[in-house]
């Protein structure tokens, strides 16, 4: 439960526990702190609000990251779940990263809710069928449908997530996808929906990860790559750049390569040719034409 939200100092993890109290989620560090350092709290910003207490001091860092001046040795601090919060839930379910058990547990958290109340009827419902509780114990017996098909029809038929999911935002579904590096049921869009969620996360917080992030989710599923081909170029960030044509298969090397040309920016080619990534992957007929370009 609650593995969106990440506390560290110093790129080192803080443990924290959590308590439901009434409709909201109540976030307490664990261990000791120490005054005059720097907590950094990365949070999904797509699916929680987030309040502090009214003493803390803090700075804003990216979307979905706050820096906190600590004054104290433990830290408290509330979430409330957004509708999207029972969307990803679903999503994990439907990849297979939580169980039968942590997906009742996670729509019970968005049940009591402010914004999942609103829904109480469809979803205590929805809960009744997936923990079988209308089935008596032969019908449990001679039921031979996997179990988890069987929940991946009942929550994906469900009427509160069919109408939170169509409703979302470009940036909503390009935040809901990027929250993973990789998973293999995505979304079923087209071409131009696609070309949107790029065109969103070019201008977001953490564009270059999450248009990678993209790549890699919708890779070998019939898109057209084009928007990021020149987006990782024209960025010129080599590391990006380089996982970009290690981590996408069906990368046209050709169209990268005069891509890369068309820049006419020599110091970038030959920070190309220098890093041992992109020399790995980049057939040798490529490797030669941009040396012949220095």
């Amino acid at each position: 439960m609650f593995k969106d939200i990440h506390l560290s100092i110093d790129n080192n993890k803080v443990n924290f526990g959590y308590a439901i109290d009434k409709d909201k989620i109540i976030i307490k560090t664990i261990d000791e702190l120490q005054i005059g350092n720097i907590l950094k709290i990365f949070y999904d910003e797509n699916i929680y609000n987030i309040k502090l207490n009214k003493n803390t001091k803090f700075t804003d860092g990216k979307n979905g990251e706050i820096f906190i001046n600590l004054d104290i040795k433990e830290l408290s601090f509330s979430l409330t779940p957004k509708k999207n919060y029972f969307v990803k839930t679903i999503y994990k379910y439907i990849n297979k990263l939580i169980n039968k058990d942590t997906l009742i547990n996670e729509i019970n958290v968005f049940i009591n809710s402010k914004t999942g109340k609103k829904y109480i009827n469809d979803l205590n419902h929805l809960l009744e069928t997936i923990e079988n509780r209308d089935m008596n114990i032969e019908d449990l017996i001679t039921n031979n449908e996997d179990e988890y098909e069987r929940i991946f029809n009942l929550v994906t038929h469900n009427q509160t997530y069919i109408e939170i999911a169509q409703n979302m935002s470009d940036l909503e579904l390009m935040l809901l996808i990027t929250s993973y590096i990789f998973v293999p049921s995505i979304p079923k869009i087209d071409q131009d929906y696609f070309n949107d969620l790029v065109n969103v996360a070019k201008d977001y917080d953490n564009a270059l990860e999450n248009i990678w992030r993209l790549g890699i989710n919708f890779d070998g599923k019939g898109y057209n790559f084009d928007l990021l081909d020149d987006f990782f170029v024209n960025s010129k960030n080599i590391w990006y750049l380089g996982e970009y044509i290690n981590g996408i298969q069906q990368i046209n090397q050709k169209k990268i390569v005069n891509k890369i040309l068309r820049t006419k920016d020599k110091e970038f080619i030959k920070q190309v040719l220098e890093d041992e990534l992109i020399l790995y992957n980049l057939d040798k007929e490529y490797k030669i034409i941009l040396e012949s370009n220095i």
